[in-house]
């Protein structure tokens, strides 16, 4: 299992698309700046620019993974594993995501054991997380754009040939289109997704019911694990493990991925 010691570069066309509203050189200028501050061993300075980045309301996969990889060099594992969980929701596909976020993983304190999970629900995130959304957006776009060049020659075109590949061509990219488009709305909506959130305190008591009580004590969770969101309120939140133990904790106490 090995940490990637240098954050990998973010293509500039990753950032096209999410800095509409945003000087894209400064941007870049952060980006580059925080890549080489992370070089020379300035994790922190690293940390500092890349989260002006989230800031200024840009947000990429790559970004939340850097951001990841320098807070696993300052041994901050709550924030290190929360950025690459984020990463892992833009590019669930990316192994060296995967083996950064296991190692993370593998540090914590706690050691759960997940809950096998209903093999249709495994199915469809398998499907929705298929492709890099770069991809799916590609795959859909080119769909639609075929079912569209098709129907305007079922409309125009002349030739029991032609218009019979048109119709063809229609159906089948009309297919793709409708498959990979609810694909891609499923990924945008985190469309059966449930809420998790990453404990973010060194260690956080997990209680029977929302209140300050030590006799309503049940367990303890630590830094990095992550949970689900059931219930919350203003200052509690319910969360389920996943070996599926259930309590309450302080919402200060952890971070929605």
């Amino acid at each position: 299992m090995r940490f990637i010691p240098f954050p990998r570069p973010c293509p500039a066309a990753l950032f096209l698309v999410a800095w509409i509203a945003a000087p894209l050189a400064a941007q870049e200028a952060f980006f580059d700046e925080g890549n080489r501050l992370y070089q020379e061993g300035d994790y922190a300075g690293a940390v500092e620019l890349y989260q002006r980045i989230l800031e200024s309301g840009v947000e990429s996969g790559e970004l939340h993974y850097n951001l990841g990889n320098a807070w696993f060099r300052l041994g901050e594992l709550g924030p290190a594993i929360l950025h690459y969980e984020r990463a892992r929701r833009i590019m669930p596909r990316d192994d060296d995501l995967g083996a950064n976020l296991e190692l993370a993983r593998s540090l914590t304190v706690d050691r759960v054991t997940p809950l096998p999970g209903f093999w249709l629900f495994r199915v469809a995130r398998w499907w929705v997380d298929l492709l890099p959304r770069p991809a799916l957006l590609a795959v859909v776009t080119l769909a639609w754009l075929t079912a569209m060049t098709a129907l305007v020659v079922l409309v125009t075109g002349r030739g029991a040939f032609l218009l019979a590949w048109s119709r063809r061509a229609a159906a089948a990219a009309g297919v793709v289109t409708l498959v990979f488009g609810l694909s891609l709305v499923a990924r945008e909506l985190d469309v059966g997704r449930p809420d998790e959130a990453v404990i973010m305190a060194e260690e956080a008591p997990v209680h029977s019911a929302p209140a300050d009580d030590d006799e309503l004590l049940i367990f303890t969770v630590h830094e990095g694990a992550r949970v689900r969101v059931e219930r919350r309120s203003e200052a509690w939140v319910e969360i389920v493990l996943e070996d599926g133990k259930v309590g309450w904790v302080r919402s200060g106490q952890l971070t929605l991925i």
